[in-house]
């Protein structure tokens, strides 16, 4: 794994940065599960369309202000208020700055962003309501196939402790997915729990931010065909052509996850699949209406993924 970023450095880069937008109209978000190949995009997007990378700003651990939005917690698009909504909207119009959150940014005080890309993999439960009420910010989601991200998560330890919080909330699971069999499914099991959070991170961003008002980037294809990013550019503003070194690795790879570009083969995570894992994740996927989407054999089916999309998760 590329060396961590001290503290000190962090703060550097904090200060350095220079953004001179304060409006709505400036940002974009980026969103999409944990070890989904967001962080890759980030850089790659935010180097080619010079705009300031803000790096998973929304971490109530590291910053107080951001106390009422616990990961995990959806906010439906018609809510009156959104927790913390003025840091959320601080970080949207660029006054934010936080070490953490800067830790991507130019160490160069003169680079001038020409807007500002907002990384995180919490949007997907929350970001429905920001797309509603400000609809001049850009959307990209990213979704990766499940069983790379399980095995990503599976050897980094982690837990599936967030999919309970998510399914003790009625107006998420009872209102938005009531249509669909959660709680059916076996979620004592870790690795079923896994991919339901994984399944319910994804379907709550189709139903609230779907279909031609987010750009859609499918991770998986994109290792193997780069015009799979071109929607994604021209979402935010620039064309897929100045996109640059897309064969480095994001600094959050790391040697032992599943991430693809650890390695020359973007499907070798599947020698760590095991076959109950497998099993339960095709269990989730057949519930949930994705099971043509995501092959068990590691393959996506791009059209079937962008039917789903379009219909806004809903068969």
């Amino acid at each position: 794994m590329p060396a961590v970023l001290t503290r000190a450095e962090r703060l550097a880069r904090s200060v350095a940065v220079w953004d001179p937008h304060r409006d709505m109209a400036h940002a974009a978000l980026l969103s999409g599960s944990g070890r989904s190949g967001t962080t890759w995009l980030l850089e790659a997007y935010a180097r080619a369309g010079r705009l300031r990378p803000v790096f998973e700003p929304f971490r109530p651990d590291l910053d107080a202000r951001f106390s009422d939005l616990r990961p995990g917690r959806y906010v439906p698009v018609d809510a009156p208020r959104l927790p913390s909504q003025e840091a959320v909207e601080a970080v949207l119009t660029g006054r934010y700055r936080h070490p953490w959150a800067d830790q991507e940014a130019s160490l160069n005080p003169f680079t001038r962003y020409r807007g500002r890309l907002i990384k995180e993999i919490r949007l997907p439960m929350w970001a429905g309501w920001v797309a509603k009420r400000h609809p001049e910010v850009r959307l990209v989601h990213v979704i990766r196939h499940p069983l790379a991200t399980l095995s990503s998560q599976s050897v980094l330890g982690w837990s599936p402790d967030r999919l309970h919080y998510m399914m003790a909330q009625p107006e998420l699971v009872d209102d938005l997915l009531g249509d669909l069999p959660l709680r059916s499914l076996a979620l004592a099991d870790a690795d079923t729990a896994l991919v339901t959070r994984w399944a319910v991170e994804n379907l709550t961003a189709v139903r609230t931010y779907g279909g031609d008002r987010t750009a859609l980037v499918s991770y998986d294809v994109a290792l193997e065909d780069r015009s799979e990013l071109a929607a994604g550019a021209e979402r935010l503003g620039f064309s897929a052509d100045e996109l640059t070194d897309l064969e480095k690795p994001s600094r959050m790879t790391h040697a032992k996850s599943s991430n693809a570009h650890a390695g020359g083969d973007p499907r070798a995570w599947m020698d760590r699949i095991s076959p109950e894992q497998q099993r339960s994740a095709e269990r989730v996927l057949e519930a949930v209406g994705l099971a043509d989407a995501f092959p068990s054999d590691g393959t996506v089916d791009r059209a079937a993924l962008q039917r789903w999309w379009d219909a806004r998760g809903r068969s």
